[in-house]
């Protein structure tokens, strides 16, 4: 009886050791990134997608980081080719002592940066008050990665930032003032006017934590 409660706690704690892979995903189609995901759980990775990271520039196409300490070739020989199943660019890995981009344990982060264009997003767009926390809104977007809002009270408020494309219609965005990272929608669609019905961009914050910009508060620009 002892024996089997010794060999049920190992069993438990090989469970709760089991290494976790964190995927960040940039331009890479909803359809590539569920086959990626589906193909690392079948075989036998714990996977954990991230929400408000982004894909540093300056990293390759395909991104394992990992601490100095982590050493399990067995690991790292099967992800790589689950990875590589998946017809994407090959592995690159990266060493992290510290900051952002440090794992803890045997856990890695997976960064993959998809070819899918990026979203054309148009410059300027109003926010709805009805569903903006009664505040009035601009919201911008620059060709270089820069964002910009402006909260018009009784004096004009900026909250400056940069966003990623993480899936053709998606994208994250850090605001130098927020607290903590924005994920933005983008739709196509119609609405009535005065002078009938016009095609519309609209942007919804579809995660947040912030006051400023609460889930559901929509932004929208109409072409006339």
């Amino acid at each position: 009886m002892k024996e089997i409660i010794i060999i049920a706690v190992l069993f438990l704690l090989v469970g709760c050791s089991s290494p976790t892979v964190f995927l960040t995903t940039e331009r890479l189609p909803q359809k590539e990134r569920q086959e990626l995901i589906s193909a690392l759980s079948e075989n036998g990775f714990k996977v954990k997608a991230t929400s408000g990271v982004m894909v540093p520039e300056e990293f390759p196409d395909v991104v394992v980081a990992t601490n100095p300490a982590n050493e399990s070739p067995e690991f790292f020989a099967k992800l790589e080719q689950v990875i590589q199943q998946q017809n994407l660019e090959p592995v690159t890995y990266q060493k992290f002592y510290q900051q952002k981009h440090y794992y803890k344990g045997r856990n890695v982060g997976l960064y993959v940066r998809g070819n899918a264009p990026d979203l054309r997003l148009p410059p300027v767009l109003r926010g709805n008050h009805q569903t903006c926390n009664n505040q009035r809104m601009i919201l911008e977007f620059n060709n270089n990665k820069r964002v910009n809002i402006d909260v018009e009270k009784e004096e004009i408020t900026s909250y400056k930032g940069s966003y990623q494309s993480i899936l053709p219609d998606t994208i994250h965005a850090n605001f130098d003032r927020l607290e903590s990272p924005v994920t933005l929608r983008l739709s196509k669609v119609s609405v009535e006017t005065y002078a009938g019905m016009k095609s519309a961009d609209k942007i919804v914050i579809t995660k947040s934590d912030n006051k400023v910009l609460p889930e559901n508060c929509e932004f929208m620009i109409i072409h006339y």
